[in-house]
């Protein structure tokens, strides 16, 4: 009897226990809460920016045009040679200039010759109109020619000094460094005063175009602080100003083009692309909530905020993005304490709690 009573007990005991197990198991698998992470919304300045990735131009991009005619002699250049500002790019055969040299320096001559003989003969009018041998009219006549003598020697020396200057142009020289995007040109070619040779783009003073959307005009203006990046130099960050927008909307692309000019800061080249951030505005005191938090929900943008054990729900509008955190521009006021890891998971009111 003793010993049935001993068995009884120890199932009891093992029945009691297995209760117990499954008492425990089924509170853990009914506990509903969400474990999640919190974070106070943060008070910082809020940098407000707009961005846009545009190109590089050559500020300096010069034709290179022929001023005398002629024929190429030598060209010295070709395409995609770097010059320098001063080094001769072509010669232009000059032996029409040399033998309308050899006419004129003939006529200046001729000219000064003329011109010394009738200032002696106008002495010696002038001694024989004081003896009133002569007439004044014939005197007079002897120094009007005199002097149209001396204005055929202005204008003949005038000629040979345009000649030595268009004798000057048959050398073409580089107008700026830079390197020659095409040559138009060959040798033995015939060319006209105005004819292009080559066309240089030099990457010494830049030009980048920024465009934007049309609907941020209101929000540009010529002196606001712009940052640039390039491809280039990816860990160089480039401090400028706007200088110019051009009054026009683009019209294949519908935007606004934003215009700064800046000296080549090392290795950018024309026809680069290039990564801009205008300053707009600083927000002082502004709101700053994780990336993370903000979920989407049929209400709009929202993020949950941690009280009494349960997520409560706050409609927000974001604003400017820094980096990992997003400004908050109305829906909280600033002392939450705002759920991150876990608010995808939650609705208004859900049952929560802090991880450890």
């Amino acid at each position: 009897m003793l010993m049935m009573t001993s068995k009884r007990t120890h199932w009891i005991a093992i029945l009691m226990l297995l209760l117990l197990i499954s008492e425990n198991g089924w509170a853990n698998s009914t506990d509903s809460t969400t474990p999640v992470t919190t974070t106070a919304v943060v008070r910082d300045t809020v940098i407000v920016t707009e961005e846009a990735m545009g190109w590089i131009e050559a500020k300096v991009n010069p034709k290179v045009a022929a001023e005398v005619s002629g024929r190429i002699k030598e060209i010295y250049f070709d395409t995609g040679q770097v010059v320098k500002a001063g080094d001769t790019m072509l010669t232009i055969d000059r032996k029409q200039q040399e033998l309308e040299k050899e006419g004129l320096q003939s006529d200046v001559s001729r000219l000064e010759a003329l011109i010394k003989n009738q200032k002696r003969t106008v002495e010696r009018y002038s001694n024989l109109l004081a003896k009133k041998s002569i007439s004044q009219e014939r005197f007079d006549n002897a120094e009007v020619k005199l002097i149209t003598l001396r204005e055929q020697l202005d204008g003949a020396r005038a000629r040979l000094s345009d000649n030595q200057r268009r004798m000057n142009k048959t050398s073409v020289f580089a107008p700026v460094g830079g390197w020659i995007e095409k040559r138009l040109v060959s040798k033995g070619d015939f060319v006209r005063p105005g004819s292009p040779l080559f066309i240089l783009v030099t990457d010494q003073f830049l030009r980048i175009v920024l465009p934007f959307p049309e609907n941020i005009a209101s929000r540009l203006a010529v002196g606001q602080r712009v940052e640039l990046t390039s491809p280039l130099s990816h860990d160089r960050v480039i401090k400028a100003r706007i200088n110019q927008i051009r009054p026009a909307v683009n019209i294949q692309s519908r935007a606004l083009e934003v215009i700064i000019y800046l000296e080549n800061p090392g290795a950018w080249r024309p026809g680069g692309t290039v990564n801009g951030k205008v300053i707009i505005a600083h927000h002082k005191d502004g709101m700053l909530v994780p990336v993370l938090a903000v979920v989407r929900r049929p209400a709009g943008k929202v993020v949950y905020e941690i009280k009494d054990g349960k997520a409560r729900q706050h409609v927000i509008i974001t604003g400017q993005r820094q980096g990992d955190l997003v400004e908050v521009l109305s829906g909280l006021l600033g002392d939450e304490k705002i759920i991150v890891d876990g608010a995808g998971f939650l609705t208004n009111g859900a049952p929560v709690r802090e991880k450890p």
